[in-house]
């Protein structure tokens, strides 16, 4: 799954922390979707700072996505859209 580019895991409801974890290794990763995703921490959101080439993320639904995990994202992500 390395050479993956775009993961829309919008809606999965059961989604946990330890299932998106994984997506941290996806290293071409560039569009990636969590929207509806409600089981997600703060810790794992802010843990995406990993994926390097992630051009956008979208957030929207996404309890764990506060104003000061958003915040955090765009300042350690500058190149990333963040949809929330």
């Amino acid at each position: 799954m390395t050479s993956l580019l775009k993961l829309f895991l919008r809606w999965c409801t059961q989604v946990r922390d330890f299932g998106l974890q994984h997506v941290y290794t996806m290293r071409n990763l560039r569009v990636l979707s969590v929207a509806g995703c409600t089981l997600l921490s703060k810790q794992v959101l802010c843990g995406l700072t990993q994926l390097r080439n992630l051009e956008e993320l979208e957030l929207t639904n996404c309890p764990s996505a506060t104003k000061e995990v958003r915040l955090y994202l765009k300042e350690n992500m500058r190149r990333c859209l963040i949809l929330d």
